[in-house]
């Protein structure tokens, strides 16, 4: 599948299995990578995950002098 495909495959599982699930939580942090990335950049990374059977993940600053830092990197895990 093209990285479009997977990111709305993503989304689609996440509303089936609700609020709370383990594809939900995937299916936002897939949409809060979009906002840091841009679509090229996360469809490319999902089709690299896919291939080499990694995932997404948000990687967060080292130092922050907020309590709750946002996140500012995407990373395949």
């Amino acid at each position: 599948m093209k990285g479009k495909q997977l990111f709305d495959h993503y989304q689609s599982v996440a509303q089936i299995n609700g609020f709370g699930s383990e594809e939900f939580q995937y299916g936002n942090l897939l949409y809060q990578a979009l906002k840091i990335e841009g679509e090229e950049k996360i469809f490319q990374l999902l089709e690299e995950a896919e291939e080499t059977g990694k995932r997404i993940a948000l990687e967060y600053p080292l130092e922050s002098i907020h309590s709750y830092p946002e996140p500012d990197k995407v990373i395949l895990v």
